[in-house]
């Protein structure tokens, strides 16, 4: 899939529609490829000539050469986003066939002097968020400079991270209360699931982890003299630099919390074990004492008491529902039942 745009005299962005290279005109300041065909590289290749990595390479290019500007001066930067999954729920609750909550991609940016080329595996929330941004232009960017939009595509990024983690603190404060209220907890709550979510939390924590990382490396990368050849820039990736760093301490306090909730919840469990385990062994001595009774009076001799008369069998009968009932009163005393 390929999709154009070119700025407008006000700067915002439109697209068109593109039917083959005879569409693709110098004025074009974006050209964003969502897993392309071997026609539409063709394409690229023919106008522009520009060659465009396989998505296969994006995923197999070392850390080292994910940002550089080639002899040419031109930018490439393969930079990771974070995407939700098609099933996941607001409350981080995923479906049985859903797997894990999102995944990364990753999304290689190719920044000429005159225009911007994306390439992408599969569509992506932050990109629709800029684009509908980038068309209304409430700020007034010029994006007839391609660079405004490979920041405006950066910020988007940052935004989607901070809808994320968002997210997973509303779904932290909701587990926090059912985990902690002791009567929901102990009626309702299924504690071996709530490992599973908050497993899901935990991975998704560490993927957006990711994410931010990567994207200070490439905030980092842009704030180099050589990089963009201009200072005007400055000021905008200063602002983006200390958004990320901010989530970054927001992400490692949602970790905490969340190794909190499993430690816990972990607790609880074993807690539960071991009131079942204490159950299962008071039961044998409970049982004991009738059972000495039973098996002392099961024995065939004249000398014992009770042993015979109208009532021996009524007698032994409450001998035994003494020493039954006797020791299930104490344990119940101690709250150990």
């Amino acid at each position: 899939m390929l999709e154009a745009f070119y700025a407008t005299e006000r700067g915002s962005l439109e697209d068109i529609t593109i039917n083959g290279d005879f569409d693709l005109q110098p004025d074009l300041v974006w050209l964003d490829l969502i897993a392309p065909s071997q026609e539409e590289q063709q394409w690229i290749l023919d106008a522009y000539e520009q060659n465009l990595p396989t998505l296969k390479s994006l995923e197999d290019i070392s850390s080292s050469a994910r940002f550089y500007r080639d002899d040419d001066g031109i930018l490439h930067i393969s930079t990771y986003f974070l995407t939700k999954n098609k099933n996941y729920q607001v409350d981080g609750e995923p479906e049985e066939s859903s797997g894990a909550l999102a995944t990364v991609q990753t999304v290689a940016f190719i920044l000429h002097k005159e225009r911007l080329f994306t390439l992408r595996g599969e569509k992506l929330v932050a990109f629709r968020a800029f684009r509908a941004r980038a068309r209304r232009n409430d700020y007034e960017i010029d994006y007839k400079d391609p660079t405004w939009i490979l920041l405006g595509l950066l910020e988007a990024k940052l935004d989607e991270l901070a809808d994320i983690l968002e997210d997973i603190h509303k779904d932290l404060e909701k587990y926090s209360t059912e985990v902690l209220n002791n009567r929901h907890r102990e009626m309702i709550l299924d504690l071996d699931d709530m490992i599973t979510r908050l497993a899901h939390l935990e991975d998704m924590l560490g993927k957006a982890q990711l994410c931010l990382i990567d994207l200070r490396r490439v905030l980092t990368f842009l704030s180099r003299p050589r990089a963009l050849g201009s200072h005007i820039y400055d000021a905008d990736i200063r602002e983006l630099s200390e958004d990320v760093r901010s989530l970054v301490e927001h992400d490692a306090f949602l970790f905490q919390k969340v190794r909190f909730l499993l430690d816990t919840t972990s607790g609880f469990i074993n807690t539960e074990q071991n009131d079942t385990i204490r159950r299962f062994s008071i039961l044998p001595s409970m049982l004991a004492p009738p059972m000495l009774i039973a098996s002392i009076y099961g024995m065939n001799t004249d000398v014992l008491p009770f042993a015979k008369g109208d009532t021996s069998f009524i007698v032994v009968r409450l001998i035994l529902m003494t020493f039954l009932i006797g020791p299930l009163i104490y344990f119940r005393w101690k709250k150990w039942i």
